[in-house]
């Protein structure tokens, strides 16, 4: 007997409606690890790093209870909202239903997107990570606003991560029709690479958290994204 396939939302099932809502605008979406904080008051490192331009924030701890990681998205929440920047968690759909949140990111493993949105509403962000194009179409069929496209590079954040290479994030890019940001390995040297295969943003953790001053390292990775859209005509 034949499966049923899973349903998927109406088609345009999405989160907001305008494109440039899915997507950082200054193109660079920080990952706020909390394996990378170093003893690190998030809130505090948070708070710099909002004044140093960055708009779009995945809070990130894999370790937590969900207790504890809805405590944490309390307090990074407000200095988000007051900052005008988006909030999103990762893995944990649930307390993304949270006003402070503004949305959801999953990876492989993690709930299904399709389910996400039947449970977040057409009010939240979904974003999905993916390193084949069909992953890619399958994220965005099932109403995924943004994909995270990677690794891009080899990364230590994740060390047995597939890499894509620049080719296979092109490929990505050319089939999704949805915003990708460029995530894995990604350093200020490696930005216009990333943008150039039709990225709409890079995401980093490392570069910028284990950078000796992370807010001006993330305020250079905003310049040079900025220039190299310039170059790029974009």
């Amino acid at each position: 007997m034949r499966r049923r396939p899973r349903s998927l939302p109406p088609r345009g099932a999405h989160g907001p409606a305008d494109q440039n809502a899915r997507r950082p605008r200054n193109g660079l979406y920080l990952v706020l690890d909390r394996d990378l904080l170093g003893g690190r008051d998030a809130a505090a490192l948070l708070e710099s790093l909002l004044a140093a331009g960055v708009e779009w924030v995945q809070y990130r701890d894999k370790r937590s209870a969900d207790r504890e990681v809805a405590a944490e998205l309390g307090r990074l929440g407000p200095l988000c909202r007051a900052a005008g920047a988006k909030l999103i968690v990762n893995d944990r759909a649930a307390l993304a239903a949270a006003a402070c949140v503004d949305g959801v990111h999953l990876g492989a493993s993690d709930m299904p997107v399709v389910d996400a949105r039947r449970t977040l509403g057409p009010g939240k962000l979904i974003g999905g990570s993916v390193d084949t194009v069909g992953e890619a179409l399958r994220a965005a069929a099932a109403g995924a606003d943004y994909l995270g496209a990677g690794a891009v590079f080899p990364t230590a954040t994740k060390k047995d991560a597939a890499v894509l290479g620049l080719d296979g994030l092109a490929r990505i890019c050319r089939a999704a029709k949805i915003p990708v940001v460029a995530i894995g390995g990604i350093d200020r040297t490696r930005v216009a690479a990333a943008l150039a295969a039709g990225a709409s943003g890079i995401a980093v953790a490392s570069a910028v958290l284990r950078a000796g001053d992370p807010a001006a390292e993330a305020r250079l990775l905003i310049e040079e994204i900025g220039r190299a859209r310039r170059a790029g005509g974009r």
